[in-house]
């Protein structure tokens, strides 16, 4: 009885470590990139919440793809309120798709959960390759400005120009004003199809994006 009991537990054992080795994994990152350059960070707040912008700047003569990008947002009394780097995080929260060379990049995460007042940004290597056909070529509208009872809003279209399909394509929408940012967002069109009729977007701000210069930018996520 004492074997076949010990034999249980180890079988247990083995059991839990394997779903532990299975499990999603915090992000962690070892290696700062240096071919990328955190040119500025805003943090934004209001009635609908938090987010961060994080402008990133690809100094290298090379297209980077999934590029894990970790932030740590303090408040005033330096204690840590949000990271990003929780396991099963979804990716466009703690990732950039793609970067091109030379390319100015506006990441931004609205699922920030707390208020802070400072953040840490540290930017890791890329650990996709850029697939021999190229990149597929997306298409976004310029956005149009609205307003509901949700508050103010862009939106707009987005045209698959390759021949891949676009699954769960995250829009980011950064709004400037005298060279400030003053408003950002994120949208995403679940699906977008080759040949298809352009796919819609909808975008809401946290800040005030009224008056505002918005760029829009759609980095494809299926590459292949």
């Amino acid at each position: 009885m004492l074997t076949a009991c010990q034999s249980s537990q180890d079988k247990a054992k083995i059991i839990q470590a394997r779903a532990q080795a299975a499990a999603p994994k915090p992000l962690v990152i070892n290696h700062p990139s240096k071919d990328v350059k955190v040119v500025n960070t805003a943090l934004l707040h209001d009635q609908n919440g938090d987010a961060i912008v994080v402008e990133l700047k690809n100094e290298s003569n090379r297209t980077l793809v999934n590029l894990p990008i970790l932030v740590d947002i303090k408040d005033a009394k330096r204690t840590s309120v949000y990271e990003n780097n929780t396991a099963g995080l979804d990716f466009a929260l703690n990732h950039v798709a793609v970067i091109k060379p030379g390319e100015t990049f506006y990441w931004v995460n609205d699922q920030v959960t707390g208020q802070g007042t400072t953040a840490k940004v540290t930017v890791g290597q890329p650990d996709g390759k850029v697939p021999s056909g190229g990149l597929p070529e997306l298409s976004v509208s310029p956005p149009k400005a609205g307003h509901d009872f949700s508050g103010p809003k862009v939106s707009g279209t987005v045209t698959d120009k390759s021949k891949i399909d676009q699954e769960h394509l995250i829009l980011f929408a950064v709004a400037r004003q005298g060279g400030r940012i003053v408003a950002a967002g994120r949208g995403q069109i679940k699906a977008l199809k080759v040949g298809a009729k352009p796919a819609s977007y909808t975008i809401y701000f946290i800040g005030n994006p009224v008056g505002a210069d918005v760029t829009i930018q759609a980095p494809p996520t299926t590459l292949q």
